[in-house]
Parts: C-alpha cells; structure tokens; sequence
C-alpha cells in the first residue's frame, strides 16, 4: 500500500544521489514523498571541495508548517547531515516521530572504502553518533561503522557496539571470498540477526546506497521483515547495475 515517506538529507546540484536518487525510486513505487534539504551542496564529495549551504532553520519552518496544514508522513528517512548543531536539532525531529509510532532511518553518510567522505568533519561524525541513538534502524557501510563506533573489530562486535535496541544494517562486508560480499546486522524487533550474502559486481557504483535504502524503505512498509527487505534492495540495486552496464556496452 502507498505510504508517505519523508526524506531529510542533501540535496545536491550536480550529481543524481541522495534525495534526488531516493525519491525517484520511491516514487516509482507508488509512494509519496516529502523531501528536505539538510543542506544544499554544490556537487557528489567525491570530486574534492565543494559548497556546502546548512539549511536547518528553512527545514524547521516547513516542517512547522507542514503541521499546521496537517501534511503528515508515515516513515521517516535522515541522512547527510552537517555537524553536531544540526544533528541535534534532528534528534528532536527523530524522537517525536517515533513518539507517534513512524519508524526512523538513519543513513550516516560519512565515508566509504576505509576512509570519510571529502569535507567530512569530525563534528560531523559526532553529530553522526548523537542521532544514530535516536533510530529505530540505522544503515551504515563497513566504514562507516568503524567511524560511528572508533573501532575497527569484526562486523559482529561492530553490530553489538551500534545496537543497543535498535536494529542494525552494515552493508558493504566481505563474504566467504573476493567474490562474494554481505549485509550484517541484527533485526532488534525479532531478536534476530542478519546475514544476506550476494555477488559482487567489479566497479564502484554510485548512486547504489541510496538506491539500497530507499528499496529497503518499500519493502519495510510492505511488511517485510528486516532481512527479507534487505534481501530484496541487495537484488533491485545489482539488476540496476547489470542493466546500467548492458546498456553502456550497446552504445
């Protein structure tokens, strides 16, 4: 059934990641979504220096008079955010939503591939670790969890460190072998951990974890369990990069 999802996180102008990457796949799936900025950046982190605008209070504003105008939402999904100041003000955003019984995603993007993100502060991963504590699912890659936790042990002592009653997924894992790789976390509603294995694809694709959460999203709100929805996002984001690889060798 079509939910409503809000999105909070960066919106970007060169680049099709994040909000703009997340919406369009909600979107496709029936959803409505509410998008705002928790910043404005001028173009992906990846291509060094960039311009980076905090938007907080415009967010505040709307959402205050979303209120007033009874626009409400049935999931709510955060992402980038700009440091500790602003992650504070979100945890506040993320407590009263799951007050009245929404779920809270997390994505913290921080970094990838053993090291943060260019531009990333500190302040940032501080800002990072306040609001992961206000989650009821939270969505870091390998490194990124070695950054919210400042410990760099096995995937499972990693899940145990960013538990503590909320469930997690760490995507980005090595398998049995170089050719295999895996999603591990702990699905805290059923007490039950998370292990889904899948082939991986040679390259570095953008765009895939957006692409990962935004399908994990649907099939959450379809009723899936974590797992299963999991499962499902590993499978959606390699079709779409098999199908983006076959149409770049037809031209």
């Amino acid at each position: 059934m079509p939910s409503t999802v809000l999105l909070l996180g960066d919106l970007l102008g060169k680049g099709r990641v994040a909000v703009r990457a997340m919406t369009t796949v909600l979107e496709a799936r029936g959803h409505e979504v509410l998008c705002l900025p928790t910043a404005l950046i001028s173009h992906t982190l990846n291509l060094g220096h960039a311009q980076v605008l905090d938007t907080t209070d415009y967010l505040l504003q709307t959402l205050r008079t979303w209120e007033m105008l009874h626009v409400d939402y049935d999931f709510l999904c955060i992402g980038y955010v700009t440091g500790s100041a602003q992650a504070h003000v979100l945890a506040r955003i993320a407590d009263k939503a799951r007050a009245k019984g929404k779920p809270v995603l997390v994505d913290p993007i921080l970094g990838d591939g053993g090291k943060k993100y260019n531009a990333v502060t500190e302040d940032q991963v501080e800002g990072m670790r306040e609001l992961c504590e206000h989650a009821d699912l939270i969505t870091p890659n390998l490194t990124e969890a070695g950054l919210l936790t400042g410990c760099s042990g096995d995937v499972g002592s990693l899940c145990k460190l960013l538990g503590g009653g909320k469930s997690v997924l760490i995507t980005g894992c090595p398998g049995n072998d170089e050719s295999q790789g895996a999603i591990i976390g702990w699905d805290a509603r059923r007490s039950a951990p998370v292990d889904v294995r899948f082939a991986r694809i040679p390259g570095h694709h953008f765009g895939t974890g957006d692409m990962f959460s935004a399908v994990l999203v649907d099939a959450l709100l379809s009723g899936a369990a974590l797992e299963e929805a999991a499962r499902r996002a590993s499978m959606e984001v390699a079709d779409a990069i098999r199908r983006n690889e076959n149409r770049a060798s037809c031209l």
